[in-house]
């Protein structure tokens, strides 16, 4: 769904400049409500300041995992690019996941030995077996003997030269960088949402909006526009959410992320004169819908 901007200005720096598309859920997680309100200059800062992190957050990875059935091809190419370690029976190498298959990450150790995928080491043992003068039918025949070794296998590739085919027992996302979202990044969703129900009011020279403005700009996690709460449903369920669930006293934006995990934004000294609305993404079917809001049985709870 793409909702048309009636305005000319960024909604973060008020500046007059060319507006980009902005996604207010990120593509990355299969996004497609966009409005382009942004000026390329927020639009880029955002991304990396506050979008890129998405795939570092380990509950959000669960839910990935836990939909797979649900929602194969978001969850492939969420995973594309993911760091992993692959283990074996007394050996664990880091990786990334290229085109759906794990593979480890290339290295030499300090005794000169290559780590490198299946791929990689044939192509690097053919131009080395080359390198060192061995003949080409004695290549072929090391290599032909690699490809077909069974796993943790030794094979002699050419007199002086050999490899062996590690076999991968488990692979598992790597902790190492793993990192919760900011609180930034649901301010940016909810504040991008009551934007659309703002319309060019959200432009207004008001106090608690130019903290707000301030606070995205800046980067400030921590700060007295905003608090947000961490919640979760019951279950994970393929959808995404985003609702302005009134004043109380202030406004308050609820986010849900595949159903379950869900933050509640609270805008401190902001009232919206609106009434209670709602937007869901089905991910399953891809389909979109704006309407009233409803509470639903499923309430997120206070996570912790």
């Amino acid at each position: 769904m793409r909702i048309e901007w009636p305005g000319n200005r960024c909604i973060i720096c008020l500046k007059e400049a060319p507006l980009s598309r902005e996604h207010l859920i990120p593509k990355a997680l299969g996004g497609i409500f966009t409005c382009s309100f942004l000026c390329k200059e927020c639009n880029s800062a955002l991304g990396a300041r506050v979008d890129i992190e998405v795939k570092k957050d380990p509950r959000i990875r669960f839910a990935v995992d836990n939909l797979e059935s649900d929602i194969s091809k978001l969850a492939y190419k969420f995973r594309e690019g993911q760091n992993v370690l692959l283990h074996g029976s007394s050996w664990t190498e880091p990786g990334k996941v290229h085109k759906g298959i794990p593979q480890v990450t290339s290295r030499k150790t300090e005794d000169g030995a290559l780590i490198q995928s299946p791929d990689e080491s044939y192509k690097s043992n053919e131009k080395i077996l080359r390198k060192n003068g061995i003949n080409e039918d004695t290549i072929q025949e090391g290599l032909r003997r690699l490809y077909e070794a069974k796993e943790n296998e030794i094979v002699e590739l050419a007199p002086g030269r050999i490899a062996v085919k590690r076999r991968v027992e488990q692979v598992e996302p790597d902790p190492r960088g793993s990192k919760l979202l900011t609180p930034l990044f649901p301010l940016k969703i909810g504040y991008e949402f009551l934007a659309l129900l703002l319309g060019t009011a959200i432009y207004k020279q008001d106090p608690a909006l130019d903290r707000l403005r301030v606070a995205l700009r800046q980067g400030l996690e921590n700060h007295p526009s905003f608090h947000v709460e961490s919640l979760n449903a019951s279950e994970y369920k393929p959808f995404h959410g985003i609702g302005f669930v009134g004043n109380n006293p202030h406004a308050v934006v609820l986010i849900r992320l595949f159903g379950w995990l869900a933050f509640r934004v609270h805008f401190h000294r902001l009232t919206i004169n609106h009434p209670s609305i709602s937007y869901l993404h089905r991910l399953d079917t891809n389909q979109e819908d704006i309407q009233a809001t409803n509470q639903s049985a499923d309430t997120p709870r206070q996570s912790g």
